[in-house]
């Protein structure tokens, strides 16, 4: 039915009146649809709520420091190691060894950027090696001088690189670091892109185990990175244990070769004896150890011997030699006082009476050490292992090892450089200065 003239007079009327009183407010109304309809749509990019995801990490450390998962999150080195120990590109794109691998020239990759927003350039990127010496050609191209070939370099330089005060090219920025004295309490990490839903990434540092299992307990964090036990933490609910085996490291029953016991061919027939005696299946196939090379290595060798407990062998090359001793002792930390009752009790199978010393830090004169080792990302073990070198723990002295690891530091081909690697290995096993025994495991515990 058509409306009346009169009805719309009406509506007119009573339209007109209301905009006329309340003109200012329906003013205010439309402007704020309006933007609300502009402004919305866009409001999920721009306002993000972030959760926080909270760590106990054991251990303590400086800001000169840092634990390097917490670095990589933070910023590249100039390149990236991946599993094998092989080095690839980070923050340079390209690489090349002159000079008989004595002079490397490292091409950056374009449109890098700091998290200040300012491009990267070559002498952005400071390093103070004790014998080199570095040069920035232009600002794409950084050069290394070496006094010797070096084939190393490549992997020790993915260490990542920040500018002062942890500005670095990751995808996460270091926003926040406070401390207790020289040591970090707490640092906090954000994502760098405003737009990411990544979660903001805090972690707290603790001095012992039993404080990061407490921090959990009172719900401070939700994550223990690293533990070496969960004791009653496995049977919380809403709980997640991982075991990982550390394949970086392994632990070792270490001999003082120039010690009495130990040198001479009798003390290699003594150290023959005790590898045979101790019984390796109380760790599981997949944590062994059979040299100091990871078993994710690109150099590493399979074949070497691997000293599989032989107790009837044990016992027969024991009875061979002119000398016994009357009694060792094994030193180690606390950390592996169980591992070293049980080698007690095996090496106390041939009649030879063992005692036990637990040291906090590694002493400097030792019969036998059982310790963990931490593996290089680069098969390089010069340091551990060479004659002339103070992290030889072992004071070995083998004119054929220390070539090859002379040679194998020098060689700039991977495949001949593979090749001296499994020589030392199968060299270092045959001389059998330490027993290796097990990539230790930890653990990582998740509320959910």
């Amino acid at each position: 039915m058509p409306i009346s003239f009169k009805k719309f007079r009406f509506f007119y009327r009573f339209f007109t009146a209301l905009v006329s009183r309340y003109y200012p407010q329906i003013l205010i109304g439309i402007a704020v649809g309006a933007a609300s309809f502009l402004i919305l749509p866009k409001l999920p990019r721009i306002v993000i709520f972030r959760p926080t995801s909270t760590f106990a990490v054991i251990g303590r450390y400086t800001t000169s420091n840092l634990p390097i998962f917490i670095q990589r999150l933070a910023s590249l080195g100039l390149t990236t190691i991946d599993e094998s120990g092989l080095p690839s590109t980070g923050l340079a794109q390209s690489w090349e060894a002159t000079d008989s691998g004595k002079t490397y020239i490292f091409t950056l990759q374009p449109n890098i950027y700091w998290q200040d927003g300012k491009p990267l350039k070559s002498e952005d990127i400071k390093y103070n090696f004790k014998d080199a010496s570095v040069s920035y050609p232009d600002p794409a191209h950084l050069k290394i001088i070496l006094p010797d070939p070096y084939s190393p370099l490549p992997a020790v330089i993915s260490t990542p690189v920040f500018k002062p005060n942890f500005i670095g090219t990751g995808s996460y920025k270091i926003v926040s670091i406070k401390k207790n004295g020289p040591y970090i309490d707490s640092l906090v990490l954000n994502p760098v892109d405003p737009r990411s839903r990544s979660p903001k990434l805090k972690y707290y540092f603790f001095p012992t185990e039993s404080l990061v299992r407490l921090s959990y307990k009172l719900g401070l964090t939700g994550t223990i990175l690293d533990i070496s036990e969960p004791q009653e933490l496995a049977k919380w609910a809403n709980t997640d244990v991982i075991r990982v085996t550390h394949k970086d490291r392994y632990v070792a029953v270490f001999f003082n070769t120039q010690s009495p016991d130990f040198s001479s061919t009798a003390g290699k027939n003594l150290r023959l004896a005790l590898a045979y005696a101790i019984d390796k299946s109380r760790w599981p196939n997949d944590d062994r150890a059979y040299g100091p090379i990871s078993p994710l290595s690109w150099a590493y060798n399979s074949d070497t011997k691997k000293y599989e407990f032989d107790l009837d062998r044990a016992r027969s090359l024991f009875s061979k030699l002119d000398e016994k001793p009357d009694s060792l002792t094994i030193t180690t930390v606390p950390a592996y006082l169980e591992a070293a009752e049980n080698i007690k009790s095996d090496w106390e199978s041939l009649g030879i009476e063992v005692n036990i010393s637990v040291s906090p830090d590694i002493p400097q004169d030792f019969s036998a050490l059982l310790v963990a080792q931490a593996i290089p990302s680069d098969p390089d073990q010069y340091y551990f292992w060479h004659s002339t070198q103070p992290g030889n723990l072992t004071s070995l002295k083998n004119p054929r090892i220390d070539k090859l690891l002379e040679d194998g530091r020098k060689t700039q081909d991977l495949s001949a450089r593979a090749g001296i690697y499994k020589d030392f290995q199968r060299y270092l096993a045959e001389e059998i200065p330490a027993i290796f025994l097990f990539h230790p495991h930890s653990y990582t515990i998740t509320r959910h």
